[in-house]
């Protein structure tokens, strides 16, 4: 269970970071509603995070 919520931790960040990088560029660059589409990516982002944060905080990590 450890492992897998440091795995979840881990998608989470980089949905967090490619989303926001992403959504960011094209924004900037007048693509409106594609840019949504890729920022839509922030908010799974955190729910991979935040499961993988209480996974790892509920289970002992394996020795």
């Amino acid at each position: 269970m450890h492992k897998s919520g440091v795995v979840a931790v881990w998608i989470g960040l980089i949905l967090i970071v490619f989303g926001l990088v992403t959504g960011f560029t094209l924004l900037f660059l007048d693509h409106d509603d594609l840019s949504m589409v890729f920022m839509t990516a922030v908010p799974f982002g955190f729910l991979f995070l935040f499961g993988g944060l209480v996974a790892t905080q509920l289970s002992p990590p394996r020795r």
